[in-house]
């Protein structure tokens, strides 16, 4: 695609460019240097709250900013157009246009805008694919116009995610924590015991627990006389069903077989790593023995007939499924009166391989490097991040905060089991595999997964698809 070939010509990133987007330190060094960390004057003079915002005051002049992003629910879309309302009422000059995409179908359709060189002032990016907005001069870095303050409450973990050549190129909306829900009450009926209900990351299934008490639950409930409920809901990441989303979901089986203490040359550290250090190969990290053994574990869901082999909408909180992958946004929702599910639950870690895995991809919106309006872009975006806003979107839509300090404002986070164990994931989670090539890893990835799922040897796909993963990434070499 144009996007791809913008990131050949434009913006190879060298490894050094690669490792220094990890180094959140060295990022907040360079944001202080360039002197933009705000002032109580500066943000004094603003019309209503922007958040961490503490650029140049807005233009007078009339502006459009058009925005792209996800579709929610209907109670969380009314919580942004009220939002939009207030900015409109403090700033009447500045017009905003917004178009709702699928969830799944975002980011073909920012590399569709970018490649019609006609794209959206704001769009909901992510920051998997951070690297890659680097390379291809995609997102305008936005640290000069963000208080110093602001940047540094996103953690250390997720501001590295969202940054590549110490430059901070979108703002971390959410963070994802993936956690293994379940129905009590079919573990109940089939006199089964629950998973582990852990605050931190010690406790939980291993991999091999996790298969042998799907394929009991699976035949009890087949004893029972059950032939509608499954051990395991189908995925619904993405647009649902395997293989629709690697970095969230299924980056686990393999990426969980790793070692961040072993040896870097070992086969157990680049698994947990999936790629090279200069971000560019991906044979022997993907398609290591250990890789090969987890994948085999995933296989096995579909296999044994434990999960559907295609996407099911709402089968677990339907009540129709024993266990769930899902992020926290499920312990948010069940949790409002008149809206729990049809059955008691309770929540547990993700399955552990050689660790407890999580990755730390965020839905990140980001601004638009060729915008005419890049300060009343990051302004419209800082505002929609303000701690008002940001603690009424989480405690209705419920999904992870990426600050701190709106963890903090939020009690359940140090009181309730849930939100401990998200708290812990989230601190202890990974970025994806570093590479400007990303949208093609995750493209190649997500098909081989399905591929798995749907019975082909692990021991062929994988090194079949390293093997093509590194040809596609070769062209963003300098």
């Amino acid at each position: 695609m144009a996007m791809q070939k913008d990131l050949k010509n434009q913006g190879k990133v060298s490894r050094r460019a690669v490792l220094a987007g990890m180094a959140g330190a060295a990022l907040t060094g360079a944001i202080a240097s360039r002197g933009f960390v705000g002032s109580a004057s500066a943000q004094g003079s603003y019309k209503l709250d922007l958040g961490g915002y503490a650029g140049p005051e807005l233009s007078s002049e009339p502006v459009t900013l058009r925005f792209m992003r996800q579709d929610f629910t209907p109670d969380v879309n009314a919580l942004l157009e009220s939002a939009y309302a207030k900015f409109k009422a403090a700033y009447p000059n500045i017009s905003i246009v917004e178009e709702k995409v699928p969830y799944g179908d975002l980011q073909k359709k920012l590399l569709v805008y970018i490649a019609s060189g006609d794209a959206p002032d704001i769009m909901m990016g992510r920051t998997d694919f951070t690297d890659a907005y680097h390379a291809g001069s995609v997102a305008l870095p936005v640290q000069d116009y963000l208080s110093a303050d602001y940047i540094n409450d996103i953690p250390a973990n997720l501001r590295a995610a969202a940054s590549s050549g110490g430059n901070l190129y979108s703002v971390p909306w959410e963070t994802s924590v993936m956690m293994l829900y379940f129905n009590r009450d079919l573990f109940e009926k089939v006199k089964m015991q629950t998973p582990p209900e852990v605050t931190g990351l010690d406790g939980g299934w291993s991999d091999e627990e996790l298969v042998a008490n799907l394929i009991e639950m699976n035949a009890k409930l087949k004893e029972a006389g059950d032939n509608q409920s499954w051990a395991l809901a189908a995925a619904g990441q993405g647009n649902g069903g395997p293989g629709a989303n690697y970095s969230q979901l299924e980056s686990i089986w393999i990426r969980s077989q790793g070692d961040p203490n072993a040896a870097k040359d070992s086969a157990a550290y680049k698994t947990l790593m999936g790629i090279s250090d200069d971000g560019f190969t991906v044979s022997g990290h993907i398609d290591t023995p250990e890789a090969i053994k987890g994948m085999r574990f995933y296989q096995s869901l579909f296999a044994k007939g434990l999960t559907p082999l295609g996407p099911v909408p709402n089968q677990y909180p339907g009540g129709l499924a024993a266990t769930y992958f899902g992020g926290l946004n499920f312990t948010n929702r069940f949790r409002v009166p008149g809206k729990e599910p049809p059955f008691k639950w309770g929540v547990s870690l993700p399955p552990k391989g050689n660790i407890v895995f999580n990755g730390n991809g965020s839905d990140a919106p980001l601004v638009w490097s060729k915008s005419q309006h890049p300060a009343e872009a990051v302004a419209l975006l800082s505002y929609l991040c303000n701690d008002k806003n940001r603690l009424a979107f989480h405690k209705t839509w419920g999904s992870m905060p990426s600050r701190t300090s709106l963890r903090e404002q939020m009690s359940v986070f140090t009181t309730e089991q849930p939100f401990k164990m998200a708290q812990a994931l989230s601190d202890a989670s990974y970025s994806v595999p570093r590479s400007p090539g990303y949208f093609d890893y995750f493209n190649a990835m997500n098909p081989a997964v399905k591929d798995i799922a749907l019975g082909a040897d692990p021991a062929k796909v994988l090194p079949d698809t390293a093997a093509k993963i590194d040809r596609l990434l070769a062209k963003y070499r300098r």
